[in-house]
């Protein structure tokens, strides 16, 4: 090989090398940018991420990439049933954008209110009122110092609780968008009317009913969001306990 085509092998090596690292640097960067969060909000939870994309789905807005025979026997057996008071319409406008990191799993467009995000607190306060021999308004053992409803400490927990700690809800509070666990059947109608998708980790080391919940941007969404919300608890808890709905959302 001449001397100028290795000199320009070598350049060219050297120009994608840097614009990998650019582009490694540019995501870590983002990453660092969700602040506190499940993992490391460091150069180590930015690795982690990496690595655990090797145990992630990308079709996280495909209703229901799994056989629902197989698949609900690992979810309860109320995989199929759906706890949803109402059917959901269709949700207006496009999904907002979603950064495609393993985790965290996060919204940065159409993000809630402070205003939203206070009601949304406040809901989840008078819904565990509500039903407090049956579970607890806590910090969420998944994702650190963000609120959570989790099945109350002392009881036995289904065994499709136990990936997620007996936690079912969490809110994140730079966005208002919000993690929770649904039976197999409202996941599919949330994902098909465009009001959330799963987590990539959904189907592996979280279960498949594990949903993201996008930001209420109004009260309309916020009425939805409340339905939600109880689909979740009422599926959680469906083998201990009935849930009542709370009165107001205060």
């Amino acid at each position: 090989m001449s001397s100028a085509v290795t000199t320009s092998v070598v350049a060219a090596l050297a120009v994608a090398c840097a614009s990998l690292l650019i582009a490694a640097y540019r995501d870590y960067r983002a990453y660092i940018a969700f602040g506190p969060h499940g993992l490391p909000d460091n150069f180590r939870g930015w690795c982690t991420q990496l690595l655990l994309s090797r145990v992630s789905r990308k079709d996280t807005t495909v209703p229901a990439p799994y056989d629902m025979e197989v698949v609900k026997k690992s979810c309860g057996p109320n995989a199929s049933t759906s706890y949803l008071a109402r059917p959901l319409a269709a949700r207006r406008g496009p999904r907002p954008e979603i950064p495609g990191f393993t985790a965290p799993q996060r919204q940065v467009t159409a993000t809630a209110s402070s205003d939203m995000k206070l009601q949304m607190d406040a809901y989840l306060r008078s819904l565990t009122r509500a039903n407090d021999e049956t579970i607890q308004f806590e910090l969420s053992v998944l994702e650190g110092p963000v609120p959570a409803v989790q099945l109350k400490k002392g009881l036995e927990r289904p065994h499709y609780l136990d990936k997620t700690k007996g936690e079912m809800i969490h809110v994140h509070p730079p966005d208002g968008s919000t993690h929770l666990l649904l039976s197999l059947a409202d996941s599919k109608a949330v994902i098909e009317t465009g009001w959330g998708q799963r987590h990539r980790l959904s189907g592996s080391l979280l279960g498949w009913g594990y949903t993201l919940i996008y930001a209420p941007r109004s009260q309309a969404d916020f009425e939805t969001w409340k339905d939600m919300v109880c689909a979740s608890v009422g599926y959680c808890c469906a083998e201990i306990s009935a849930i009542q709905s709370p009165l107001s959302g205060g």
